[in-house]
C-alpha cells in the first residue's frame, strides 16, 4: 500500500523510454529526481548523446520494447 500524498513514478530507473517530442529518439532512466510541485523528471542516458538529457513525464513513453534491466 502506498502512504497518502505519496505518488509513484511512472518510469523506472533502467527502464527504455523515448522522448516524444524529438522523433522518439530512445534512451534509459537512469535517475529520477522529485519536484516542489510533486512531479518528477527524469535523467535519461540518450543513445549517441553522450550527456544525460532532463525530461518531465509528459516528454517520455515506454520505448516498444518495455526493456526494464532492473
Amino acid at each position: 500500500m502506498i502512504p497518502e500524498g505519496v505518488s509513484m513514478t511512472k518510469f523506472a530507473i533502467g527502464e527504455q523510454v523515448d522522448n516524444v517530442a524529438d522523433d522518439h529518439e530512445g534512451g534509459t532512466v537512469v535517475a529520477v529526481f522529485p519536484m516542489v510541485d510533486g512531479n518528477f523528471r527524469y535523467a535519461v542516458d540518450m543513445e549517441g548523446y553522450g550527456a544525460l538529457q532532463f525530461f518531465t513525464e509528459e516528454k517520455l513513453v515506454v520505448h516498444p520494447s518495455g526493456t526494464r534491466t532492473h
